[in-house]
């Protein structure tokens, strides 16, 4: 008999994964935005919100520390808002459709 020969198929979702370099390239550029965004508008709006705040939010350290520290932070925050809107707009079964579809799929690799 003649040798088999095996063919691999790249299923594809209709709608594009969250993996790949493509994915991780995007991801590290809207962070780099968001930090240079985060670090302008800590720098520009913490004096006037410590005014609101004891004296000792003035002291050198404590402002050093909240204008490096609340910049990190609004990006977990603004990846979460990004991530709940992503959510919120894609249609209601297309979650569990992959779900489904790539428990199936790994139920093939073990056959």
């Amino acid at each position: 008999m003649g040798a088999r020969i095996v063919t691999f198929r790249k299923r594809r979702s209709p709608r594009p994964s969250r993996e790949g370099c493509g994915f991780l390239t995007l991801t590290c550029v809207f962070s780099c935005f968001f930090l240079v965004l985060n670090c302008a508008l800590v720098a520009r709006f913490y004096p006037e919100i410590a005014a609101y705040f004891p004296g000792w939010m003035h002291q050198p350290k404590i402002e050093q520390m909240a204008k490096f520290l609340a910049p990190v932070l609004l990006i977990f925050l603004q990846w979460w808002v990004v991530d709940l809107a992503a959510d919120l707009l894609a249609p209601a079964g297309h979650v569990r459709q992959n779900e489904a579809e790539q428990k199936r799929v790994g139920s093939d690799k073990t056959t």
